[in-house]
């Protein structure tokens, strides 16, 4: 290409712009000239990352599959014994959901607009917080509150779809957390969700009767169907991802094939960071040092924040010491040798910031007056910590490219 530029008359500049992502591509950069087996070792790593997205989302998948069978156990046969195997079946299928964030973070930076548009919206209805309890059921003080009290809103699948996010994006009706909200019920020591609440009403009483209710139109009944078809639809759209990845999977491992050793460090690094920042900093932290306990925590009825988090930092952890070329090289190893400061101080901060979190999430429903000083303290600590490990990131990439 630069060839024929050059024939007809065109300038250096004009060469060198119009062709930037072939010389990307195809110029090894400063650090693979001087390091080349570090560059082949962060593309074999790429690589191998790819293969391992598609593992864990046939991983989480089968969790969420699980969950939705538990369900299933749940309205056929309503007892405490299967109202707590369905918490349990939706803390280890949003835990295994949650392993797979990094994941998205960089299969945006590879795909398309459009597929990194339709990744978006799927995560929205899978995953989104936070939520509006009153929107879905009965919240302290208000009994007949939410869809499942409210007849004119039809029970079906296309309903539930068109009503996610049609005023505003906490209107959810989709997604892990509206079913961690119908399961849990809200979040109080006082009044925990009774399995009654899942109990098929099949007659009506002489005051139903006389009032033209339906046994459709019972809340009891209403509820059970929303649980139902919230949890099918979580099942049709974590399907619908998977789909996406492995229709873009071949075309994504082309792009990383292509992509030079340096640009898949960065863009790996840069993953990381966004993570960070996207799920920690800025949908959690900030919020909760300006004191928005209420829209800062992931998981409050069921109270396991903590896992989620863990989740998101164990993929992060995988990805730096699991993922190994044939001769053992893993990306901390390809990391620590462009930065010294990676290697003496990521790791500090990163398990301290690990530490930080879960007590800071564990502890959140103990917040009151006499300690809000002191979770203060813990919220900055976290904060510091994880900009830490966000700065060895960046400072890596200028290492890199410097």
């Amino acid at each position: 290409m630069l060839a024929s530029l050059l024939l007809v008359g065109c300038s250096d500049e004009a060469a060198e712009s119009q062709s930037i992502e072939s010389v990307k591509e195809t110029t090894p950069s400063a650090f693979e000239l001087l390091n080349p087996e570090l560059g082949a070792s962060a593309k074999e790593i790429a690589l191998g990352y790819v293969e391992k997205i598609g593992i864990d989302l046939i991983q989480a998948g089968i969790e969420i599959e699980k969950f939705q069978s538990s369900i299933i156990m749940l309205t056929g046969q309503t007892n405490n014994e299967n109202l707590t195997l369905s918490k349990q079946a939706w803390l280890d299928a949003h835990s295994a959901y949650e392993l797979t964030t990094l994941h998205r973070y960089f299969a945006t930076q590879l795909l398309g607009e459009q597929d990194s548009l339709a990744l978006m919206q799927l995560q929205y209805q899978i995953n989104h917080w936070p939520i509006i309890p009153g929107y879905i059921d009965y919240v302290d003080g208000y009994p007949d509150s939410g869809i499942v009290h409210d007849i004119n809103v039809n029970l079906d699948a296309d309903s539930l779809r068109e009503q996610h996010g049609a005023f505003d994006i906490s209107e959810a009706t989709l997604g892990f957390h509206v079913i961690e909200f119908l399961l849990w019920g809200y979040d109080t020591d006082a009044v925990a969700r009774p399995a009654a609440d899942f109990n098929a009403v099949l007659k009506l009483t002489p005051d139903e009767t006389e009032s033209g209710y339906s046994l459709e139109q019972l809340s009891n009944n209403r509820r059970r169907l929303f649980l139902s078809i919230a949890t099918n639809t979580l099942v049709e759209d974590f399907r619908a991802l998977q789909s996406l990845w492995l229709a873009e999977e071949p075309s994504i491992r082309e792009r990383v094939e292509s992509t030079s050793g340096t640009e898949l460090i960065v863009i790996l690094a840069d993953s990381m960071s966004a993570m960070l920042t996207e799920e920690l900093l800025l949908r959690s932290l900030y919020p909760m040092l300006n004191g928005n306990f209420t829209e800062s925590i992931q998981s409050p009825y069921s109270r396991s924040t903590q896992n989620a988090v863990s989740s998101q930092l164990s993929g992060l952890e995988r990805l730096l010491l699991e993922r190994q070329t044939e001769n053992g090289t893993t990306l901390d190893i390809v990391f620590s040798a462009i930065s010294d400061e990676f290697s003496e101080f990521f790791y500090q901060n990163f398990d301290a910031s690990k530490a930080c979190l879960v007590l800071l999430y564990s502890n959140r429903e103990s917040d009151s007056a006499d300690t809000m000083n002191e979770r203060e303290t813990e919220i900055v600590e976290c904060i510091n910590l994880l900009t830490n490990i966000i700065d060895y990131n960046d400072r890596l990439k200028f290492d890199l490219t410097n």
